[in-house]
């Protein structure tokens, strides 16, 4: 299954979908369903898509913008405990995907939380 969406004016990601199941998908277990419903790293197709020259109409900056928005989210294709310097998997399941984000999000928060103690 791949992720597909679009980069709006800030580069950040949106109008997410995913797209590769048909729903005649046989499966007998929960085992099965994870196995069926993997989702490709967006990185993947960012990299086809860059030697395909899909954004050589971009300034470097805004290049570099889109590029750290799809570093970011593919970490979230890494395995729990794995280093950052670990290269990310090719595809996930959607279950650890949901963990990755749901851990990612608390160590934004955190970030978050701490930048604003230091403005105020």
């Amino acid at each position: 299954m791949k992720i597909k969406y679009r980069f709006n004016n800030e580069y950040s990601v949106e109008d997410v979908i995913f797209d590769g199941l048909n729903g005649r998908e046989y499966v007998t277990s929960t085992k099965d369903a994870l196995n069926v419903m993997k989702i490709e790293n967006p990185a993947v197709d960012f990299t086809e898509d860059v030697k395909a020259g899909h954004y050589d109409d971009l300034t470097d900056e805004e290049y570099q913008q889109v590029l750290d928005m799809i570093k970011c989210i593919s970490k979230l294709w890494r395995c729990p405990g794995e280093p950052e310097e670990t290269a990310s998997r090719h595809d996930m399941n959607i279950l650890s995907l949901l963990a990755n984000a749901i851990e990612m999000i608390g160590r934004q928060d955190v970030q978050l939380r701490r930048y604003r103690k230091r403005v105020q």
